[in-house]
């Protein structure tokens, strides 16, 4: 990048919040997926102002601008896929209001999810969308990527919980979307249309959301079956029993292996475990708890514990938070993340058929995820030195896709289509819906400056 553009950039965020430095552009330049750019420039601006005043210099010079918030993306979403500038929002880290009596907060989008619920705590108040990657995950990544996360079953994703939003347009402009009331259809609603965007429309500079009273009580049971399948039916009948459980948690058994590896934990001899939280009135969460234990049983349960402490209850879900870290123990230098989302009916069988495409291709492929609503994260493994390897792990992820949506599935639940996906796009959305969503892009974003090469197959 020319020293004019950088010194034009220094005027507006100050020397100390810009950099050209090699190691900090490649480290602001990747996420943990296998995507890899390089940025000619990282940027930390501290306030909506000066993001407005950069986005107006980047649409005068057309130079591509890429919001980033903690880089926790799972799909390339913050990579920079050509040469320009990576906007990094960390430093906007502020929780500027919480609302008790209205059960609403406002942040800036650096603040993490665990630095919200900390502060919310006191007030025993908490935001129930539980992204794994809580302690780094930001509240503007989260909302820009439509995260949810192990409670998502009971309390849905960002776009429930989101009432309003601050944001700045590629071409500078600031404006205000939603309203402070849990209900508005006044309009369009572009604070949902912006939820799940990928940072390619707007970027997000304040979020109002609204809080919830922690429960009374949270009791997590865990459940031991045989084969993944019969744990994928024994949650099925769960959630159409109407039991409404906060959280299940499937992790295969490649994964329970790493994870008894890497933490030192012991699991009984079983194919797969379900973790299965219910969350409210104590007499509540037992009765329904007790129904869930027995359709276990009813599918052939190896064993079934409850949790009887807290620490108990907090170790395990610190456990299935670290699943991803464990896979290290394998050995292995790239994985590929997924997240298809099948309807909760077909769970057994995409269950079964990522088992047979693992075999099918020869490759690794640990399975762990929100079972409850669908989602599941099927990880590829491979070694990236490996040709062989490489186009095994290709060919199985594009099996795992084309089986997902022959299910009535899609191809991402909750990490984002970024640049992973990008190929597998048209598998779910035809030609005139994808037009439609180029026309909301190009309305936003006229020289396709903001993190273009996302989501759509053609812009690659």
């Amino acid at each position: 990048m020319n020293k004019e553009y950088i010194d034009r950039l220094t005027t507006i965020v100050g020397s100390e919040n810009i950099s050209t430095e090699p190691l900090e552009l490649e480290i602001y330049s990747r996420d943990p997926t296998i995507v890899r750019g390089m940025a000619e420039a990282v940027v930390w601006p501290t306030d909506s102002e000066q993001i407005s005043k950069i986005m107006i210099f980047a649409n005068e010079t057309k130079v591509p601008i890429y919001p980033r918030g903690a880089g926790s993306s799972l799909s390339g979403g913050p990579v920079p896929t050509k040469p320009g500038i990576v906007l990094s929002l960390e430093r906007m880290n502020k929780i500027l209001e919480i609302d008790v009596d209205n059960l609403q907060f406002l942040a800036e989008p650096g603040v993490s999810i665990r630095e919200i619920n900390d502060a919310l705590k006191s007030h025993n108040l908490f935001i129930p969308p539980d992204p794994a990657s809580e302690v780094a995950c930001t509240i503007g990544g989260c909302v820009a990527n439509n995260a949810g996360g192990i409670h998502a079953v009971k309390y849905g994703t960002f776009e429930d919980w989101v009432l309003s939003l601050e944001v700045v347009l590629p071409t500078g402009e600031i404006i205000n979307t939603g309203s402070k009331t849990s209900k508005s259809v006044s309009g369009y609603n572009l604070t949902g249309l912006l939820t799940g965007s990928e940072g390619t429309l707007a970027i997000i500079t304040k979020v109002r959301a609204k809080m919830d009273a922690m429960p009374e009580t949270r009791m997590i049971t865990t459940a031991y079956f045989k084969t993944p399948e019969d744990a994928g039916r024994a949650s099925f009948k769960i959630m159409v029993q109407g039991l409404n459980p906060a959280a299940i948690e499937l992790l295969d058994k490649t994964t329970m292996d790493t994870i008894s590896e890497y933490l030192k934990m012991k699991f009984p001899p079983s194919g797969a475990m379900l973790i299965i939280e219910f969350d409210g009135a104590r007499n509540d969460v037992d009765m329904r708890m007790n129904k869930a234990e027995q359709i276990c049983k009813d599918e052939g349960v190896i064993e079934v514990k409850v949790s009887q402490t807290e620490e108990e209850s907090e170790k395990l879900w610190s456990a299935r938070k670290k699943a991803f870290q464990s896979l290290a123990i394998l050995g292995k230098t790239s994985i590929l993340i997924e997240d298809i989302t099948v309807p909760i009916s077909k769970v057994p069988e995409m269950l079964r058929r990522i088992h047979e495409i693992s075999n099918k291709h020869d490759t690794i492929v640990p399975t762990f995820g929100h079972v409850g609503d669908g989602n599941l994260h099927p990880h590829v493994l491979y070694d990236e030195d490996n040709k062989e390897e490489y186009d095994k792990a290709m060919a199985a992820t594009d099996e795992i896709f084309k089986t997902a949506i022959g299910l009535g599935g899609t191809i991402s639940g909750e990490h984002g289509v970024g640049v992973l996906k990008r190929k597998f796009f048209p598998l779910e959305h035809d030609a005139k819906e994808t037009e439609l969503m180029k026309k909301v892009k190009q309305l936003f974003d006229p020289n396709n400056i903001l993190n273009p090469n996302k989501i759509f197959p053609e812009d690659t």
